[in-house]
């Protein structure tokens, strides 16, 4: 098999494969660590692993439509779009490149401040959330009200031929509103100590805001060209408790799901958290698979294990960080044997990295896992 015809068989759960997936999430962190101009088609086959390029978007946010990054050459934007002005500087600090991003609307402003810093030069470290009060919340509604989403489909499909035989490339999809609000809009403290002890209703709107606004989002997205979506939940129970993510969480994903099985989507959800007091609620939810899962010490779920309680669900993931960033290459390649002998079947398997590949993960160690995958796991154990 081709690396696309394998993933492909995968993800779609049919049982002739001639081996286990293997793709690590490799993004801009591990990419950050390689010579400028890398390419990481090459990265991908140079490790042995089939490509599925993450985050190749068919899509665009109006809000967001001019987004900066630490690599822009100008340091400030300022747009206006649908009655909402949109700011954003870059500036140089001591620790790092300081992002200062604002939304500005008549008679209010919200405001939000991260850090990209060495260490983490592709996602940045958040300082500041957009909603610090109660009166932000409806600023922010009236925000995403007017938000609007384009599309980019000549984006994906130049990138899905350049990938070819190679493997795939998948569409990055909003995340669901409780995870949203408490990563990036309020933070975990803020959120579980004001917000969702003394203005539950007034969250509960925002929502259901955010909810129907993300379902016109994967209405696009179901008429993509992307085969595979990926909604990056980050879910765990240092988050969200079991409670919580039944009502909050299960019933949104699920609407998605149901929206992009009508044209034939698989859905994947990225969920590199603490798993393990989640199994039984994750078995029920209507997504295809789950990826990019942690065993310890980042997470508390081995892979086999995931295959074992999801038997319907594709699972992908595996390997700490710490894996790749402080085993010999002896210690790796045994325990990717370990995977492989308890997985069983390799069908509905991609061994992978335990969210995004570190900056500092071994080149030697990541080739060491397609070694063994490619030596040692040629004969069809379907």
């Amino acid at each position: 098999m081709t690396s696309r015809e394998r993933l492909l068989a995968i993800l779609n759960k049919e049982k002739a494969i001639d081996r286990a997936g293997w793709s690590p999430l490799i993004d801009g962190y591990y990419m950050s660590s390689l010579p400028s101009g890398k390419d990481i088609i090459d990265v991908f086959k140079e490790i042995n692993a089939d490509v599925m390029e993450r985050h190749v978007f068919t899509w665009n946010s109006s809000l967001d439509n001019k987004r900066v990054g630490m690599s822009e050459d100008s340091n400030s934007k300022i747009f206006t779009e649908n009655g909402v002005t949109i700011s954003e500087e870059l500036k140089k600090v001591e620790k790092g490149t300081l992002l200062t991003r604002q939304y500005e609307i008549p008679g209010h402003v919200l405001t939000a401040k991260s850090i990209y810093t060495k260490e983490s030069p592709f996602i940045p470290f958040p300082l500041e959330y957009y909603i610090k009060d109660p009166e932000d919340i409806d600023a922010f509604m009236y925000i995403k009200k007017r938000e609007k989403y384009i599309e980019r489909f000549s984006n994906f499909i130049k990138e899905d031929e350049r990938i070819g035989e190679a493997g795939i490339a998948t569409d990055s999809s909003p995340t669901s509103p409780i995870q949203e609000i408490i990563q990036h809009l309020t933070g975990v403290e803020k959120f579980y100590t004001v917000f969702f002890t003394d203005y539950l209703s007034e969250i509960e709107k925002l929502i259901e805001v955010m909810h129907e606004k993300n379902m016109e989002a994967y209405e696009l997205l179901a008429n993509s060209p992307a085969s595979v979506v990926i909604d990056y939940e980050n879910t765990s129970t240092t988050l969200v408790s079991p409670a919580i993510y039944e009502k909050y969480s299960l019933p949104y994903i699920d609407d998605y799901a149901d929206i992009l099985h009508k044209k034939n989507k698989i859905f994947l959800t990225h969920r590199c958290g603490k798993l393990g007091g989640l199994v039984g609620l994750l078995k029920k939810g209507k997504d295809d698979g789950i990826i990019d899962i942690s065993p310890e010490p980042t997470g508390d779920l081995n892979i086999w294990d995931a295959r074992e309680a999801w038997p319907d669900k594709i699972v992908q993931g595996g390997l700490d960080p710490t894996i790749l960033t402080q085993w010999s290459i002896g210690r790796v390649k045994d325990y990717v044997k370990l995977i492989l002998n308890k997985a069983g079947s390799r069908d509905r398997l991609i061994i992978g990295t335990a969210d995004a590949t570190p900056k500092d993960a071994k080149f030697e160690n990541l080739k060491a896992v397609g070694e063994v995958i490619d030596t040692n796991d040629c004969i069809l154990l379907n």
